[in-house]
């Protein structure tokens, strides 16, 4: 299979982003580039990488400089770490594209960049970019003659399966009529699907280590040795010497971490029952995990896991009904290395004479540093639950989001009281949510009982028409259901007075106040009597009068809850106030509902523990 056979390095414009060993790209006849980052302590300062040639790169996060003895590379950490070149790189061309990478990749993603200048949005797609999934490279381009309409995008998927931490050369080459991608030299696909100019986004920036959506960067965990742009078009042959030159980067083994054995993710509980509860964590190495546990003043009991595992879940069962208990995770691996994580408590689910608290949050996305604070205040109150309206990270199929966001946010309230969620967008269906949660299968859609109350846990993400499986399980659990109260959880909230999500009202557009496709949900929610339905996905707060058919109403009802301030990016009302709006607040924030019997408090509190919004719920029946 032969892509390039037809050109020459002479005369054809292209665009090339090269990653070779040295500072030079040509140790062997070849064009100059006209730009050029590669990293060392000369290069890499405290806010810049300064470009051989071409524009300086400006540093975002904080990369480390790492070396090996063929080199130094630069390392980021698939957090926040991203070289970005503002400015325009001069003399590059729309009719072609090369693209060339030495790079690692430590932790594999759905849609990882290692280099591009795009922009995605929804089905809109524009300019190109070079990356991986979670099994082989990928090259994605779009140009202006495949047009149809908004942008359209094809992608192209290496064969070879790479090794987390081993360098690769990835080469992706456009020439006005085809694309292919090659792995260490190798043409591994080849398209004619794209043809023309490059159809270059309007409002990213070329990105290294991250792709150019900034509405919702995805980062790059790994290494990158260097980058280079050239205006010329690269041959099969010029692409297998390119790495012949430089292929002892290729022999390199994968780097060792002296990493100590420890916790990844420090224990945390899942789905309490009045006899039972569910505790997990994960660490570093392959180990067995030992709960013990007993109730309050009582001997101590023991529970061990059989196999080593890195992530280790473990079910406590025969527990007193509302009761506390106290518990301690032990962790040791084959050859003897232990953790012991502190002491903690926990108390199993309320029956339904008693009491009960629980608080709610949603959005936490990737802010650990706002959605702990939120959840200190939360656990400074003493909940026996907590429930997540969705979006618990910022982009579910990176694993870190998880180890480094999310799971940060949630401590200690985790190790003290089990969560309940569901599925937001930026979860994007990951395996990560399914592993990291134990709830009744299929998980992304699930109902639990604590108390009097009987909670409703659905996808909003997927199917829910009447036909879907999705709603025929929710119509029947309704049906069934004897509890005082019912309560629903999704994360697309149907009523909404977003400024834009919807409909720009600024500028005066129709808004739909909501999503459209969830409304006939509203239908089973009446016939159902459901006391609230809490969503999240706009990142603010907003409250509706009690509603029946879609219509306000003064007593019973629904009362439909936004409240996705945990920690993403705030979002603002609009200026129109719809006839649903009870309360608004732009804000981070979390709710906190008190149930005795058949009278429920409702309180709302800012990120500094200011209340701000209060609602009382009393279904007990009317005195003559």
């Amino acid at each position: 299979m032969v892509c390039a056979a037809k050109r020459t390095m002479l005369g054809a414009l292209t665009l090339m982003m090269c990653l070779t060993l040295i500072p030079v790209a040509s140790g062997h006849t070849g064009p100059d580039p006209i730009a050029h980052w590669y990293f060392t302590d000369k290069t890499v300062g405290d806010s810049v990488v300064t470009g051989r040639l071409g524009p300086d790169a400006d540093l975002r996060g904080a990369p480390k400089l790492v070396s090996d003895r063929l080199g130094s590379a630069m390392r980021f950490d698939g957090s926040q770490d991203a070289l970005v070149v503002e400015k325009r790189v001069e003399g590059a061309s729309s009719k072609f594209i090369t693209v060339a990478v030495w790079a690692s990749i430590e932790q594999p993603a759905v849609d990882g960049t290692l280099v591009g200048l795009a922009e995605a949005d929804g089905k809109a797609e524009k300019g190109w970019s070079l990356g991986y999934n979670d099994r082989v490279f990928k090259l994605m381009l779009a140009t202006r003659d495949a047009d149809d309409g908004d942008g359209h995008a094809t992608t192209l998927l290496g064969t070879t399966e790479y090794q987390p931490g081993k360098l690769y050369h990835v080469v992706g080459t456009y020439d006005g009529a085809t694309a292919c991608l090659y792995v260490n030299g190798k043409l591994e696909a080849t398209t004619a699907d794209q043809h023309g100019d490059i159809y270059w986004p309007r409002h990213s920036s070329l990105s290294i280590g991250m792709d150019s959506d900034y509405d919702e960067p995805r980062f790059h965990r790994g290494m990158i040795r260097d980058v280079a742009i050239y205006n010329l078009a690269a041959t099969d042959k010029w692409v297998a010497e390119e790495f012949d030159h430089n292929s002892e980067l290729a022999e390199l083994e994968a780097p060792t971490t002296d990493e100590p054995f420890g916790f990844v993710v420090r224990p945390y509980l899942q789905y309490a029952t009045t006899e039972s509860i569910t505790v997990m964590c994960e660490t570093t190495e392959p180990a067995k995990m030992t709960v013990l546990f007993g109730g309050l003043g009582e001997s101590t009991r023991r529970v061990s896991e059989e196999s080593d595992v890195l992530l280790h879940e473990l079910k406590l069962d025969g527990l007193e009904p509302q009761a506390g208990h106290h518990y301690q995770v032990l962790v040791e691996t084959a050859d003897g290395k232990q953790l012991e994580a502190p002491l903690s408590t926990f108390q199993t689910a309320s029956l339904p004479g008693t009491p009960y608290t629980f608080g709610v949050i949603g959005d936490t996305q990737g802010n650990p540093k706002v959605s702990q604070k939120l959840t200190d205040l939360l656990w400074a109150q003493r909940p026996n639950f907590m429930v997540i309206a969705g979006d618990l990270t910022e982009t579910g199929t990176n694993k870190s989001h998880w180890t480094e966001h999310f799971f940060p946010g949630l401590q200690p309230i985790a190790s003290r009281v089990p969560f309940y969620p569901v599925l937001g967008n930026h979860e994007r269906n990951a395996k990560f949510y399914y592993q990291y949660m134990s709830l009744p299968d299929p998980e992304f859609y699930y109902s639990f009982k604590y108390g009097n109350a009987e909670f409703f846990m659905i996808d909003s993400n997927q199917r829910l028409d009447v036909e879907s499986e999705q709603y025929k399980w929710l119509a029947k659990a309704l049906a069934e259901s004897e509890a005082t109260w019912k309560f629903v959880t999704y994360h697309h909230p149907a009523f909404s007075s977003d400024e834009d999500d919807y409909g720009d009202l600024w500028k005066g557009e129709k808004s739909s106040w909501g999503e459209q496709r969830l409304r006939h949900l509203i239908d089973l929610y009446d016939e159902h009597q459901v006391d609230v339905v809490w969503n999240g996905h706009i990142h603010s707060y907003e409250r509706t009068w009690p509603m029946k058919k879609q219509q306000v109403v003064e007593r019973g009802g629904t009362v439909y809850v936004v409240t996705g301030g945990g920690g993403g990016g705030l979002e603002t009302a609009g200026p129109i106030k719809p006839w649903f709006q009870n309360m608004v607040k732009h804000g981070h924030h979390y709710c906190l509902v008190s149930v005795n019997g058949r009278h429920m408090e409702f309180k709302a509190y800012d990120l500094e523990g200011r209340l701000f919004d209060v609602m009382t719920i009393d279904k007990s029946p009317s005195q003559p």
